[in-house]
């Protein structure tokens, strides 16, 4: 006879203080958001009045905020190519909810809550997270190659004859584009720099491709919005457009780098400032960058709030509050 000996019952266990935090952070996360996009609206109050009230702004103000929220656009179409290319197929509606909850989070200071909101909600759809930080530090990289690379278009009115090495930056993104295959490289040198593994994952040459041309169309569209409010104030037309779509992909894309302020606050003002005193006085200029933030800002919240709540959780047929 062989005698088996059985386990005792395994005590309950404790909720786990990890699942306790992200519930924490599920609550805290939304609203350090709301709380960032107050903030960054109600300082630009008095200026976004000012702007309004101004004669015949309104048709510059609706076209910089149609170009704007066109460039969100864009940038969305980025993100879900490398997403779609990378990772398992995630439905349109979870990935338009899991991109606008991240980018949303950009006025939160610290680019990491960004990166928490794609790893918890990539990881309920079903994304891992080796394929979630690869397409998050991807979507990085070409969106400010591609910001450095229209940049120079503003040189020959802010810079002159001496901007000639201005041209590099398009040349490496040329070269990226012909050679996909260097993006993933330089992706592992970021990560190792920032002493954390190479993302696993790889795109295809197709789909970094197309990754690059919307991220570029994003800074085109997104620059226009720049142009209307320079025009608005008495900029020429022809000469503002090349100064402010390269203005803005510059100073945004450089901005982005620093990730301990919200959005890049202060550091694209600056950047913006110096480029649009090449068509507009100083004092102009400065109401154009105002406007600008103010501009974007708006854009993204109604852009990113109305893209969550067209996609807000469907409530199952065999949900009991529908039963009673």
């Amino acid at each position: 006879m062989t005698l088996t000996a059985t386990a005792p019952p395994a005590p309950a266990e404790a909720p786990a203080p990890r699942g306790r935090l992200r519930r924490t952070l599920s609550v805290l996360f939304p609203v350090a958001v709301v709380t960032g996009i107050g903030i960054a609206l109600y300082d630009r109050a008095g200026e976004l009045a000012a702007l309004v009230l101004r004669p015949g702004s309104v048709p510059y103000l609706l076209a910089a905020l149609a170009a704007n929220a066109g460039a969100v656009l864009l940038s969305m179409a980025t993100w879900r190519t490398l997403l779609s290319d990378l990772g398992p197929r995630v439905p349109g509606r979870t990935a338009t909810r899991i991109y606008f909850t991240s980018y949303l989070g950009k006025y939160v200071p610290g680019a990491v809550w960004g990166v928490l909101a794609q790893l918890r909600m990539g990881g309920a759809a079903g994304v891992p997270a080796p394929v979630v930080l690869a397409v998050f530090l991807l979507n990085l990289i070409v969106a400010v190659l591609t910001g450095l690379a229209v940049g120079p278009l503003a040189a020959p009115w802010t810079i002159g004859a001496e901007a000639w090495w201005l041209v590099l930056p398009g040349a490496v993104t040329l070269a990226f584009a012909v050679r996909p295959v260097l993006l993933h490289r330089l992706a592992a040198s970021a990560a190792r720099l920032a002493r954390r593994p190479a993302p696993g994952a790889r795109a295809s040459d197709r789909g970094m491709r197309r990754a690059l041309a919307s991220a570029t169309g994003s800074w085109a569209v997104g620059g226009l919005h720049l142009w209307a409010l320079a025009v608005m104030l008495g900029a020429p037309p022809l000469t503002a457009l090349p100064v402010c779509v390269g203005g803005f992909a510059l100073a945004t894309a450089a901005a982005s780098l620093v990730v301990v302020l919200p959005d890049g606050w202060g550091a694209r003002e600056a950047l913006l400032l110096l480029a649009l005193t090449a068509v507009l006085p100083w004092q102009e200029a400065t109401a154009v960058t105002v406007a600008s933030r103010v501009v974007c800002t708006l854009s993204e919240v109604l852009v990113g709030g109305a893209a969550l709540l067209l996609t807000l959780p469907r409530r199952s047929p065999t949900d009991p509050k529908e039963r009673a």
